[in-house]
């Protein structure tokens, strides 16, 4: 059976106390600037950067990005002026973490048994680190990347969001093209790995020794509480589920439309941009079409849609015939670039009256030319759905012509 299915690192699958790792990770990586940068000035630098990431909720960028944006002028030095120094941090200090952690021989079995089976595999740890530390600490769990063909392991180079959101958890989801088969998070932490996977709609595994907190009524039926011995058990029910998970409660739904853009910016880093024009059959749309046509949708009619039913009672909502725009407007000549520049600029503008709305804003009522009576949440799962639909094309897109 199929399964997609997402494992933690720190105290999952890797002995690593992270709170204790990240201070001695921090205080040699202080000592090894001091020369340039007082360990004071870096550590608030370095505190304000973090924090920053973990804020993060906006598509735009990479959680990479952000760090830079914010570490890098508080020190008052260019990332280029330092990257010698950390490099040589990387390779010849961060090492030294080691024996603050231990590998787990039940987790090592645990991943060798779900290569066997064939499911897809994502090293699921909050990417508040670089690619290099994140690589090393599967290392020292035994769990090399040159040995295990994973799908994704997730770093701030290529996420857009960490834990505890659960967009994070719908970017991992998005970038794999939104699995049509069963998915589940396994997890030590109640807050960062379980909540935020549950809101997102998918089953979890909580590690933990003690009874689940008093707050977990609301979790999935399939979702369980045990040992890292119990987790292979449990991955096989899973497996043996019909369908996928639904992603159709208030918090999947705004997850997905913050996860859109910032996979199909993750798809287009590794695209070259002379084929992003070029259609791989000659009814079908180029990457630059597709962005164009979810930017275009997104600025005139979502946007104007969910602006209508936030200020008027039960508005009615004309239908939309959007799909000959494309060729109507011809988007094959528009810079790919800016096309997807501009969907982020109009999605994030979606985001931006979405994100702190209350259930009872979600419910609002509208009248819909096709569907008829409809709520605000309906409208936007309507957009969520769309969105897992484009995402699939244009990795196709991407595939035909690579």
């Amino acid at each position: 059976m199929s399964l997609t299915v997402l494992f933690d690192l720190d105290d999952t699958l890797l002995e690593n106390d992270i709170q204790p790792f990240i201070q001695r990770y921090f205080e040699l990586l202080a000592n090894t600037l001091a020369e340039s940068i007082s360990p004071q000035q870096f550590l608030q630098a370095m505190q304000h950067a973090v924090y920053a990431m973990l804020q993060k909720q906006m598509p735009a960028g990479t959680l990479e990005n952000t760090f830079d944006q914010v570490f890098y002028p508080a020190l008052g030095v260019s990332k280029q002026s330092l990257k010698e120094k950390i490099d040589d941090f990387y390779r010849t200090k961060f090492p030294l973490l080691k024996e603050l952690t231990r590998p787990r021989s039940t987790a090592i079995r645990l991943i060798e048994c779900a290569f066997e089976r064939g499911w897809q595999v994502v090293i699921a740890t909050n990417p508040l680190f670089p690619r290099t530390a994140i690589e090393l600490r599967l290392a020292w769990a035994g769990l090399p990347v040159d040995q295990y063909p994973y799908s994704l392991v997730t770093t701030y180079e290529n996420s857009h969001f960490c834990k505890p959101h659960p967009a994070y958890f719908a970017e991992i989801l998005a970038v794999l093209r939104w699995p049509q088969m069963p998915a589940a998070m396994v997890g030590n932490s109640w807050e960062d790995d379980i909540l935020p996977a549950e809101k997102l709609g998918l089953p979890t595994f909580f590690l933990s020794e003690q009874n689940q907190p008093e707050n977990s009524a609301s979790r999935n039926p399939l979702s369980k509480t045990g040992a890292l011995e119990d987790v292979l058990a449990w991955l096989d029910t899973i497996a043996q589920q019909d369908g996928v998970p639904s992603y159709d409660g208030i918090a999947a739904i705004l997850a997905t439309l913050q996860s859109t853009p910032a996979a199909l910016e993750t798809f287009s880093s590794a695209f070259p941009e002379e084929l992003w024009n070029q259609r791989p059959e000659p009814k079908e749309w180029c990457f630059t079409e597709i962005l164009c046509h979810l930017r275009d949708v997104d600025r005139e009619v979502n946007q104007e849609r969910i602006e209508m039913v936030l200020k008027e009672n039960r508005p009615f909502l004309p239908a939309a015939m959007t799909d000959g725009w494309v060729e109507a407007r011809n988007c094959i000549f528009e810079n790919g670039r800016t096309a997807l520049d501009g969907f982020i600029s109009a999605r994030s503008e979606i985001l931006q009256k979405l994100i702190n709305l209350n259930e009872k804003d979600w419910q609002r009522p509208a009248r819909h030319a096709i569907f008829g009576p409809t709520t605000l949440k309906e409208l936007v799962g309507f957009v969520a759905t769309h969105d897992r639909i484009h995402i699939n094309q244009a990795w196709q897109t991407i595939q035909a012509l690579t």
